[in-house]
């Protein structure tokens, strides 16, 4: 790749390309017959490899140091072209430090997703494995667009190859209901926030959907007085600015993918009921671009809003850490436990970036990371058990270790990296995030130890319930894993460690997109206003 990553249009097309590949992956699977199982599958997980094999080409090659200045977003490999040009939208992609890492992710989860498919027990193959190639496209555009609108159709795109692989898949009695009412909240949320960008487009000098133009105009929409709406004949003031709605549009579209409490009702019941195979992936990615949406939209277009409701963020942050925590010990289904241990740990990630300070969002970003791969380990281990036992119910298994001897020592290592213990990677995330958390607030940081006392108890309740005590009926007769599954968890496990023994490399790559992030969230008049000159420059106040 001889070419400068910061250029745009310098004549490379590798993100157009992270985008084709798996549709083109898609497309070759049509003129397949349904019988050619070995052919389908070969086929998916090429497309998979390929995007991965690019989007590591992309990392090795990007400028972990590349700062334009304060109060800009750094992004690289960019590629622009007129798409809509009447009003303004464009073709536009590129990544910062932040998608950077989790295109990455996207593309480990895909293909982790495409190697645990089984040939013999998924129907219709030919299907699920072309819908889960568009989902791996829809995902990575909504990481890659710098056009507002062009993120809009990812977004929502998103939601139709996931509909059907959530629909058809899975537990017949419960996917139907689980998926319809995720697809029910995920779409009230994006209706408001479609309003909310035609309400920034309005501001916008140009006519532009640009990120950089958008991010111009969110900035200036914050003194802006309260609304006024005429109902019946009578004028009633809401006491709130357009962009204060703006913002809290935004806000709910992303509340509702990561989940956070109280829009979360849809997780437990859809993680329930779909097929390991979808959650390694569905539960690796999809709920992280809520809290991409969280930092790229909502802190860096509406710096002044984000202050104005840091307390409510946090608030449902930390509430969602305490709730998932309490609802994990309370669960016999161990795919309950491990849904509602998600929730808990993405309230960190969520408290993280609203602590708007460098060790919380630096901990938020390194803990996408280590969420996805945990989660992803999890929901392996889970499927394994639930496949050999024939049930979810922690009280009617027990004794695994001596049945399953290689699962029980990557269970454990797992487990060890849910509960955050030092040496792990979920440690190094967690503390940071605490560290920026106390910074902000003290009691939120408090909020968040008592997440962390909680989450050893329900990690070493599934685990010790799972693996120890006498062997039950339902476990005296299980196998261990099998070799390509035992394959497909040691790279997550080695990964578990290896990043909570040097993080470095993904500190690296995004301290610099972090302080960009941070000089647009804190260029606000009541910032700024408290700040010396020097120190108001290096925040990027004008």
């Amino acid at each position: 790749m001889m070419f400068d990553p910061r250029a745009v249009n310098d004549g490379h097309h590798w993100l157009t390309l992270v985008l084709l590949v798996p549709v083109v992956g898609a497309l070759l699977l049509q003129p397949l017959s349904r019988n050619a199982r070995g052919a389908i599958k070969t086929i998916t997980v090429a497309a998979t490899l390929v995007t991965g094999v690019i989007v590591v080409g992309l990392l090795v090659n990007f400028d972990q140091f590349y700062n334009p200045g304060p109060g800009r977003l750094a992004f690289q490999y960019q590629e622009q072209h007129a798409w809509i040009s009447a009003i303004g939208a464009s073709y536009h992609v590129g990544i910062d430090g932040l998608s950077a890492w989790l295109l990455a992710l996207d593309a480990g989860v895909f293909l982790l997703g495409a190697l645990v498919i089984s040939r013999r027990a998924t129907e219709r193959l030919k299907l699920f494995c072309g819908l889960l190639l568009l989902t791996e496209a829809a995902t990575a555009g909504v990481l890659l667009s710098l056009d507002v609108l062009l993120f809009y159709v990812f977004w929502e795109a998103m939601l139709i190859p996931l509909f059907f692989l959530l629909a058809n898949y899975g537990d017949a009695a419960k996917r139907g209901p689980a998926t319809l009412k995720f697809i029910v909240y995920t779409v009230a949320g994006s209706l408001l926030m479609l309003l909310a960008i035609i309400y920034l487009y309005a501001q916008t000098k140009g006519p532009s959907f640009d990120i950089t133009a958008m991010l111009g105009a969110a900035q200036t929409t914050a003194a802006q007085g309260p609304v006024t709406v005429a109902i019946l004949g009578r004028e009633i003031s809401l006491h709130l600015s357009p962009a204060q709605f703006a913002f809290l549009a935004f806000a709910l579209a992303f509340a509702i993918k990561v989940p956070l409490v109280p829009f979360h009702t849809w997780l437990p019941d859809l993680y329930e009921a779909a097929p390991a195979s979808t959650l390694t992936f569905f539960a690796g990615i999809v709920s992280k671009l809520g809290a991409f949406g969280f930092l790229r939209y909502c802190v860096a277009f509406f710096p002044q809003e984000t202050h104005d409701f840091q307390w409510l963020l946090m608030s449902m942050a930390a509430l969602s850490i305490v709730y998932g925590a309490f609802m994990a010990l309370s669960e016999t289904d161990i795919k309950r436990i491990v849904a509602y241990s998600s929730i808990s740990h993405l309230g960190f990630i969520v408290l993280g970036i609203f602590a708007l300070n460098a060790n919380g969002i630096n901990g938020s970003i390194m803990q996408m990371i280590n969420h996805g791969i945990i989660i992803a380990a999890l929901f392996l281990i889970v499927g394994s058990i639930e496949q050999r036992t024939a049930t979810r119910d922690l009280r009617e298994m027990s004794g695994l270790e001596k049945r399953m001897p290689v699962l029980y020592v990557l269970f454990l290592i797992a487990t060890l990296a849910g509960l955050g213990m030092p040496g792990m990677n979920s440690f190094v995330g967690e503390f940071s995030i605490m560290l920026g958390a106390f910074a902000a607030n003290p009691v939120f940081a408090v909020l968040a130890g008592v997440g962390v006392i909680f989450a050893c108890w329900y990690m070493l309740r599934l685990h010790q319930g799972l693996m120890h005590g006498p062997l039950k009926e339902r476990t005296e007769r299980v196998g261990d894993l099998r070799w390509g599954e035992g394959l497909v968890l040691v790279p997550l496990v080695v990964l578990m460690v290896g990043i909570g023994m040097y993080p470095k490399p993904v500190g690296d790559l995004s301290r610099t997109t972090v302080s960009g992030y941070l000089s647009v969230a804190h260029a606000t008049p009541a910032y700024c206003d408290g700040l010396s000159a020097a120190a108001a420059t290096a925040a990027g106040c004008k």
